[in-house]
């Protein structure tokens, strides 16, 4: 019994460290995803410069994460989100208003999708 007393701990500690990389990518893409409804929201109301600094401030969130995330997450997954985002900065900044607000959907969903990839499920472990 005493032989099997380190492998039990490291599938512990193992099961513990991807429950909270999942509850850490969840925390983080819903705050986003906070973020970029209240950017929506700035487009509709026309407030240009407004909408570009929470993009921005989003922008710099994303950067902070992204040497945990490139340890969890695809990076072309990550990649893609990352081109998304300068894109919404991009538009924001032309104020493009259809073109902006179609992106913010797309991204809002790539971090919905980044977000499921984490989870522990089981489509996610098979």
């Amino acid at each position: 019994m005493r032989s099997f007393r380190i492998p039990i701990f490291i599938l512990l500690l193992t099961l513990f460290l991807c429950l909270y990389a999942g509850s850490n990518v969840s925390r983080c893409t819903d705050s986003w995803k906070q973020q970029l409804m209240t950017a929506d929201g700035l487009v509709i109301r026309e407030q240009w410069g407004e909408a570009q600094s929470v993009l921005t401030d989003l922008y710099d969130r994303w950067q902070t994460q992204q040497e945990w995330l490139h340890m969890l997450i695809e990076h072309k997954e990550l990649d893609e989100t990352e081109a998304l985002l300068q894109r919404c900065i991009a538009f924001a900044q032309q104020q493009e208003d259809a073109e902006l607000r179609a992106d913010i959907a797309e991204l809002r969903t790539q971090f919905t999708l980044l977000d499921e990839m984490q989870r522990l499920t089981l489509r996610n472990i098979l």
